[in-house]
């Protein structure tokens, strides 16, 4: 039961982020236009004229107006007041926020060879065995 509970919480939450109630409607819209448009051709012109967005159906017209007057009524974000800004900069003030290096010390910077160096080198392999008698 916990995990059936778990299992459900987790479907509502993707399904919230997907779009809620949209997207089932929108779910329920294209079957609906992929059995009416396969019935009249093939399933293959049936799904590209579902998908297409050139023949939308009525009910997905009324989805995408629904979510344009939803993104409509969202108010854009308006700027702080006077009065909140001064609270703000009491509580974290400009000159604490500084872009300067807090570790006086730098960091030692690694030190790569040339080739001249790489080929000075001697060519390390296997141990060689010493000859046999």
């Amino acid at each position: 039961m916990k995990n059936l509970l778990r299992h459900l919480f987790l479907i509502l939450g993707c399904l919230h982020l997907v779009g809620g109630p949209y997207a089932i409607l929108q779910v329920y819209a294209w079957t609906n236009m992929l059995v009416s448009y396969s019935q009249e051709s093939t399933l293959s012109q049936a799904v590209t004229d579902t998908f297409s967005g050139e023949k939308p159906c009525h009910l997905c017209e009324k989805i995408a107006e629904a979510k344009s007057k939803e993104a409509g009524e969202e108010n854009p974000e308006a700027p702080l007041p006077p009065s909140a800004s001064k609270l703000f900069n009491d509580l974290f003030p400009p000159t604490i926020a500084s872009l300067a290096d807090p570790f006086s010390t730098p960091f030692p910077q690694p030190a790569f060879l040339t080739g001249a160096e790489l080929l000075s080198l001697p060519a390390s392999g296997p141990p060689v065995p010493p000859p046999r008698c």
